[in-house]
């Protein structure tokens, strides 16, 4: 297995080489990493350039800032490992990253899944929400023992049946790595300028392709939440863009053959998440009614749920007017 590492970088300097550390001290798979300087105004560039220096399956690609999902359709692009990983620059991997050696046929797979832990600041400042980064329960035939390391083997389709009932789903594309082919065969790239959800539209594009899909039932990654970072602030207009432009490429799926023959009743329920996203954005009549005349115009079959939460979001922003 050869796994190309996509780590865009933008001004994560005091992060930067305990990150990277951790990415060559434990990782002893077949491995290239590609470091996307996205225009940082810090020393994160240099810091790049030093351990690029020092390991030769390291490239370092340095551009103007022009955001998350074209810095990691840069590194796709110059990727050249049978597996892609897009990792955050200030993330931390555990060196059970090496028990993707453990599966057998891993190149059957579209795409591999882990658990991870997710911590706020400093690993000293404690977890957080763990559960919401662990794989649900999945009752599967296909779950098997490998080297004391629980896989468990399911489809695209049956995790979208699983998320629909469990209503909670976490797109997060740093628990997840991508078979190349499958990416590039599909035409999986990130949209550029969604923030946040530029992962929830790649999440929702990839398992309505029906991937093959494993878990490996270990914590692979240490995920750091910052009060600086990217999703911790958030901008109310840019999230009201950000899940139209999701709404309307929902919209463009419906032509996909397989979504036609077997996934309809998964695809209107994420149309329903993103009806109810936007209005949370903007709970107003004005849009109630601009929302359900567009879901007239798309034949989209709005949810008891949906309509309850847009009239209430609109009652109460009628009587805090």
């Amino acid at each position: 297995m050869i796994l190309s590492i996509i780590l865009p970088v933008y001004n994560v300097e005091p992060y930067l080489k305990e990150c990277l550390d951790s990415i060559f001290d434990n990782t002893v798979i077949s491995f290239e990493l590609i470091a996307v300087n996205d225009g940082s105004t810090d020393n994160s560039l240099k810091i790049l350039k030093e351990y690029s220096l020092k390991y030769e399956n390291m490239k370092v690609i340095n551009q103007k800032n022009k955001g998350l999902s074209v810095a990691r359709n840069i590194g796709l692009n110059n990727s050249n490992g049978q597996f892609i990983y897009f990792f955050d620059s200030d993330d931390i991997l555990t060196d059970k990253i090496n028990l993707l050696n453990s599966i057998g046929e891993i190149n059957k797979y579209d795409v591999i899944t882990f658990d991870a832990v997710v911590f706020e600041g400093n690993q000293d400042d404690g977890i957080k929400d763990i559960e919401r980064y662990k794989e649900p329960e999945i009752n599967s035939t296909s779950t098997i023992i490998l080297n004391g390391i629980k896989l468990i083997n399911y489809t695209g389709s049956k995790y979208l049946n699983i998320i629909r009932k469990r209503k909670i789903y976490t797109p997060v594309v740093w628990r997840r790595i991508y078979k190349k082919s499958f990416l590039v065969n599909n035409n999986l790239t990130f949209y550029p300028g969604l923030i946040p959800a530029e992962d929830d539209l790649h999440f929702f594009q990839t398992l309505f392709l029906n991937p093959a899909i494993i878990h490996v039932k270990e914590i692979l990654l240490l995920h750091r939440v910052r009060k600086t970072s990217i999703m911790s602030n958030l901008n109310q207009i840019k999230s009201y863009e950000s899940f139209n432009v999701i709404l309307q490429e929902l919209f463009k799926m419906r032509d996909i053959d397989y979504i036609q023959n077997n996934n309809r009743k998964n695809l209107n329920w994420v149309m329903n998440v993103f009806f109810r996203r936007i209005h949370s954005q903007s709970p107003n009549l004005k849009e109630a009614i601009r929302l359900f005349r567009m879901s007239k115009e798309n034949h989209v079959r709005l949810s008891m749920r949906t309509v309850f939460k847009i009239l209430v979001n609109t009652v109460r922003s009628r009587k805090n007017a």
